[in-house]
Parts: structure tokens; C-alpha cells; sequence
């Protein structure tokens, strides 16, 4: 039996590699996929956003961030409590305003109650004011301990 030689066609090259913006290999290499990042738990009606080392540096970023709350969320029917991770966290300066008018508008529509956490004092403080800035609830906890157990209060 004789084989026929493979031939394959060289692969493309990133189109990054050529640009005169960071490649985002961090969030390509370490991250999860942004869908993997949200978990509803029914029985305790609370949504869970792991924005653990996440990188938003666009608006689509923001949007996509939005659009995976409204797709939990719509189906619902209701308001959940959400608890959100920001260690690591990273959001360019360019996209802040609209990264927080998209939390206070998710905020409205489908959270009774939100706590959020970082190891990060620099990140509690600067997110902190700026949440305040938009009275939304800026209040950001040390661990996740201390986020869901302010969820009873």
C-alpha cells in the first residue's frame, strides 16, 4: 500500500504580532473564557462573576460582559443577588465610563443586591469611587467570605 504525502498549508500568522497595540496574551494564555465566567446558583438566587484576571480594554469587551448578564438574567424572570470577583482585575482607562454605566445599568435591571471583593486596596479604592461617582452601591470587600455573607444584611 503506498501513502500519499501530507501536505499542509502553513498556519497564518496572528495579525497581532503586526499591531501597534498589546498582543492581550495575558487574557488569551491565563484567562478563562468570558462565558465561563458567570454562574447562577437557583437554589441561593445568586449570580456569580468571576472577573479574575480579566483584561477590558474595549467596548466590546464591556458589551460582551453585558450581553452574558442580560442572557442569565432575562431568562430568570426576576432580580438575583450577584457576587462579583475583581481580583486581578484590569480595565483600561479608555473604556471605564462606559465599563461603569454598563454595572449601574446590570445593577438596576437585574441585581437585588450586589457585593463585590479584590485582595486589591489600590483596585477597592479606585473602584469604590468611581461606583460611588454613579451612585451605585461602591462598597468592595477583601474576600469572598466577607462579599456573600454581606449579602444577608
Amino acid at each position: 500500500m503506498e501513502f500519499a504525502p501530507i501536505i499542509r498549508a502553513p498556519a497564518a500568522m496572528d495579525a497581532r504580532i503586526f499591531a501597534d497595540q498589546p498582543m492581550g496574551l495575558r487574557c488569551t494564555l491565563l484567562a478563562l473564557p468570558l462565558s465561563g465566567r458567570f454562574q447562577y446558583d437557583g437554589e441561593k438566587n445568586v449570580l456569580f462573576l468571576n472577573f479574575e484576571k480579566l483584561e477590558v480594554s474595549t467596548l466590546e469587551d464591556v458589551e460582551a460582559i453585558r450581553h452574558n448578564v442580560e442572557k442569565i438574567c432575562e431568562p430568570i424572570g426576576h432580580k438575583v443577588f450577584a457576587i462579583v470577583n475583581y481580583h486581578d482585575f484590569e480595565l483600561a482607562r479608555s473604556v471605564e465610563d462606559a465599563y461603569l454605566d454598563m454595572v449601574r445599568d446590570v445593577v438596576a435591571r437585574y441585581y437585588v443586591g450586589v457585593s463585590r471583593y479584590t485582595t486589591s486596596s489600590f483596585m477597592r479604592a479606585k473602584l469604590g469611587a468611581a461606583l460611588e461617582d454613579r451612585q451605585t452601591a461602591p462598597h468592595i470587600f477583601e474576600s469572598a467570605q466577607e462579599a456573600y455573607a454581606s449579602l444577608g444584611r
